[in-house]
């Protein structure tokens, strides 16, 4: 089915028209892994939809259309490429509460498919559902809105001429001015590409009168047009999914009710066959209809509104009769209610007076059907006028019926869904109509009733705020302690919500304050991450464990003292915590203030004199994660409470080490004061010397040299402070190094020294440097061999990333010319060159001239052979520095030396 359904996308993407809309939706896809088309319908969001996923299965995606949101968890597999694609989600017409909460209980899911890089999620979402208070839980689908309608992304007239050339040809000039009229202008074009035979002039003026013409037009045409009418209100009654399947067998009763109804709303005989009924609606396929895996629907949704609205003033005593739930809870509308925001949705059906007992009646009948979900979620139960109607209904029935109703619970709704089992007291606590509460509990309902995730109504007010209701429930003394499914209380749901005056509520009936979820989180955990003082305050008025922590070990003190929330910290510091309670990661508060530069906080935990040497799993301290961060004043404090200042993570990095790495001057002023190893070294023999040298802060490297360090200690590389400064171009670090006697011709694992780096980098003044110091010229680097036997006992680094490195470097370190013949070589040759090289060799090949004189006149060898017989003058030859040959061969460079039996008078570049 997915397989046919793709097929007719790329069939109808054959008539796409490219636009600045779906070229930000492609340019969105490659940052965003979930995207949201929104606007309202007939403006295409669907059709890009599909064209972003058809382009993405051209670079290897599967492709899945999700029909019902249980699928996204389905066909989810991790590491597969995979573009998702919602149309419609959370409702059609109006924001379906049920398929939200559907979605909610899937956002774990959905945050796992966002952090997959190999998968995509496409939604297109109705604007007025997108914009509706009850979407906001539904964060994944917020994160990135590409909305069609606004001016950036609106269709532009160039745009709607290209649209229009291609749906309609040559008529383009007759709707010039009618183009703007309508957002829906590329579902219009789409539908008059099957209606060609109408005047595109009124077809654009009003594209639904010409409709409405049309269907009146049908209804005079004898029974052979009103079987068309009436197939097409079959659809509506079916809420735009009616199945091939309902025409086939023998009438059932049910059936015979809708047949019979309609057919005499539609001027037929009431006896009519379905037969003539689908005969009718296969007319209609490509028109009006589409037939897709056995359903009858319109061709577009914004067609179905239309004919929704169409069949509601035509007969609406049918339609409330017989419609589809969703279509009567979603598309009526009672009489005068402005306070309604769906009151002003198009195609919206109005409930005459005349018709309202009908509608209430409905209602009932879904209600007592076990529907209780569609009936509370009906859009007319937000406006409090149409809840008192339904009230004045009920209260005419007889008070068993009333029971029955108000105790009657949902047995429509999946179980795998969160509103299996609802009842009209949980719905009612939920929405916060309080009437109706009220109504409810005079009939007998039982305040303690779960629905099958075990939510109750107590939870559902607490959690939504609803204080009013929230009295009424504890009138009724119900069980506060009792949780759902996840272990959550009405309290430790109010108190994550920071609904203070229902926790004052609740608390008043003596709860169990330690109640915790199923993570661990309990209520005083929930406010405390919250940031919520109040709640906080009555919380241990009752004297709960302040030290409960949730499953991953983090304590309210925990959470507090990493958010900043100091007034919070010191409530809770006031009922003697355990200061040095660490999380599953061994961070305690003290750390975690310490890295987050709660100044305040650090100092209240350190009246409490917690272990200042407490570290992490990785080995962080305080005092090092306040060095990292740059925070003097942390520091300061800290080191009042002699911490053991050499105190390093697993990788060996000290506070001393890490002030360095991050430049914080004031931070290593105030280490040295505490005597630390200014020695240590990291993991990979790095000290703060090197660093300090790498990073070319001139303050932080005096303030080490006065200490006296060695500087010649070296990374397990070969890398002393020295040759970093010269890698790093740092000529005032240098210049402070050689007062200190450094090892001026130490070499890295790979033959690299001062002289070399420098050559390499051009730098001519720190080998002036180093020259006046001694530096040795004629120091080669390693040959291939011992390079090699060197990284093969090396776990960090592979030879092949080795000669990457090396290649990478040539081509973006070296003159234009040199980058140009370098990449026309191999990894291999460039790793040939800078094997066994002396500083006048690289300096030969990359074409630096100052850095030849200057080493001639330091008297280089200039006839120095590498193994295979390359001398510096070959290297100029072969990449072409006829300059560097010339003052080679001046200063009397050997042209009879020969490499692979080949002098350098016949070197061809």
């Amino acid at each position: 089915l997915i397989k046919k359904q793709i097929e007719d996308w790329e069939k109808k993407d054959n008539m796409f028209v490219s636009t600045r809309a779906s070229d930000y939706v492609m340019e969105q896809l490659q940052d965003n892994r979930c995207l949201t088309l929104t606007g309202p319908s007939g403006v295409g969001k669907s059709f890009i939809a599909r064209h972003a996923a058809l382009i993405l299965k051209k670079e290897g995606y599967n492709i899945i259309p999700v029909e019902l949101p249980a699928d996204i968890k389905t066909y989810y597999h991790p590491g597969k490429q995979t573009v998702f694609i919602v149309d419609d989600i959370c409702g059609n017409f109006t924001a379906n509460q049920q398929q939200i909460d559907n979605w909610k209980q899937l956002l774990p899911v959905i945050n796992t498919i966002m952090a997959d890089k190999c998968c995509k999620i496409i939604v297109s979402c109705r604007l007025q559902v997108y914009k509706d208070d009850k979407f906001k839980i539904l964060s994944p689908f917020k994160s990135c809105e590409c909305n069609l309608i606004s001016d950036k992304l609106c269709l532009t007239s160039v745009e709607k001429t290209n649209i229009a050339k291609i749906y309609i040809g040559t008529s383009m000039t007759d709707i010039d001015d009618l183009s703007s009229k309508y957002v829906f202008f590329p579902l219009l074009c789409s539908l008059y590409h099957k209606k060609e035979d109408e005047d595109v002039k009124e077809f654009f003026k009003n594209p639904f009168n010409v409709y409405e013409r049309e269907l009146d037009r049908l209804s005079e045409h004898g029974d052979e047009g009103n079987y068309k009418i009436c197939s097409l209100a079959l659809c509506v009654l079916f809420n735009n999914q009616l199945s091939e399947k309902w025409f086939q067998g023998k009438v059932k009763n049910e059936q015979r009710n809708i047949i019979e109804d309609t057919c005499e709303a539609c001027k037929l005989n009431r006896g009519t066959s379905k037969a003539k009924l689908k005969e009718a609606i296969d007319t209609l396929d490509g028109t009006y209809i589409c037939k897709q895996n056995g359903i009858y629907r319109t061709v577009h949704d914004k067609l179905f509104d239309f004919l929704a609205h169409y069949f509601g003033q035509k007969m609406i005593e049918c339609l409330i009769d017989h419609g589809d739930s969703d279509l009567v809870h979603a598309r009526f509308t009672c009489q005068k209610s402005s306070d309604d925001k769906n009151s002003n949705i198009d195609f919206i059906i109005e409930i005459p007076d005349d018709y309202l007992e009908s509608y209430l009646e409905r209602l009932i009948k879904d209600w007592s059907a076990g529907k209780v979900s569609a009936v509370f979620n009906n859009n007319n139960m937000k406006v409090s006028s149409f809840r008192q109607k339904l009230l004045q209904y009920l209260l005419q029935l007889d008070k068993p019926q009333q029971v029955t109703l108000a105790n009657t619970k949902d047995t429509v709704e999946p179980k795998e869904s969160c509103a299996s089992g609802n009842t009209p007291l949980i719905l009612t606590c939920y929405d916060g109509y309080t009437d109706m509460v009220q109504w409810l509990l005079h009939n007998g309902v039982d305040v303690d009733q779960c629905r099958d995730d075990g939510a109750t109504g107590l939870l559902m007010a607490s959690q939504e705020g609803h204080t009013d209701i929230v009295k009424l429930l504890l009138e009724k003394d119900p069980d506060v302690d009792l949780c759902n499914k996840d272990g959550c209380s009405p309290l430790c749901m109010a108190s994550q919500q920071g609904h203070s005056d229902i926790v004052k509520l609740l608390l008043e009936r003596n709860p169990n304050v330690d109640l915790c979820d199923k993570d661990g989180y309990s209520p005083l955990y929930r406010a405390s991450y919250n940031g919520d003082t109040d709640i906080v305050k009555l919380l241990l008025e009752k004297n709960p464990n302040v030290d409960l922590c949730n499953k991953d070990g983090c304590s309210p003190l925990l959470w507090a003292s990493y958010n900043g929330d100091t007034d919070i910290v010191k409530l809770l510091l006031e009922k003697d915590p355990n200061v040095d309670l660490c999380n599953k990661d061994g961070c305690s508060p003290l750390l975690l203030a310490s890295y987050k530069g709660h100044t305040d906080i650090v100092k209240l935990l350190l009246e409490r004199n917690p272990n200042v040497d407490l570290c992490d799993k990785d080995g962080y301290s305080p005092l090092y994660v306040a060095s990292q961060q740059g925070h003097t004043d942390i520091v300061k404090l800290l080191l009042e409470r002699n911490p053991n200042v050499d105190l390093c993570t697993k990788k060996g990095f000290t506070p001393l080490i890490q002030s360095c790495i991050s430049n914080h001057t004031s931070i290593v002023q105030l280490l040295m004061k505490h005597k630390p190893d200014i020695d240590a070294q990291t993991y990979a023999g790095a000290n703060a010397l090197y660093f300090s040298a790498q990073n070319g802060n001139v303050e932080i490297m005096q303030l080490l040299l006065e200490k006296d360090p060695n500087v010649d200690i070296c990374t397990k590389k070969g890398f002393t402070p020295l040759i970093q400064s010269c890698i790093s171009n740092h000529t005032s670090i240098v210049q402070l190094l050689m007062k200190h006697k450094p090892n001026i011709n130490a070499q890295t694992f790979d033959g690299g020294n001062a002289l070399y780096f420098s050559a390499w980098n051009g730098n001519v003044e720190i080998m002036q440097l180093l020259l006046e110091n001694n530096a040795d010229c004629n120091i080669c680097g390693h040959s291939k061999q011992k390079i090699t036997d060197a990284l093969n006992n090396d776990p960090s680094q592979t030879l092949d990333e080795y000669k990457q490195g090396l290649f990478v470097s040539f081509i973006k370190d070296a003159l234009s010319n040199v980058r140009d013949y370098t990449r026309k070589k191999s990894v291999e040759y460039v790793f040939d060159v800078d094997a066994g090289s002396s500083p006048l060799h690289i300096a030969c090949f990359i074409g630096r001239i100052d850095v030849v004189r200057c080493l001639l006149h330091h008297n280089a060898d200039i006839n120095m052979t590498k193994e295979d017989g390359t001398t510096p003058l070959f290297y100029a030859c072969e990449v072409g520095h006829g300059d560097i040959v010339r003052l080679l061969l001046d200063k009397g460079a050997d042209t009879q030396i020969c490499r692979w039996g080949i002098s350098v008078n016949h070197c061809n570049r």
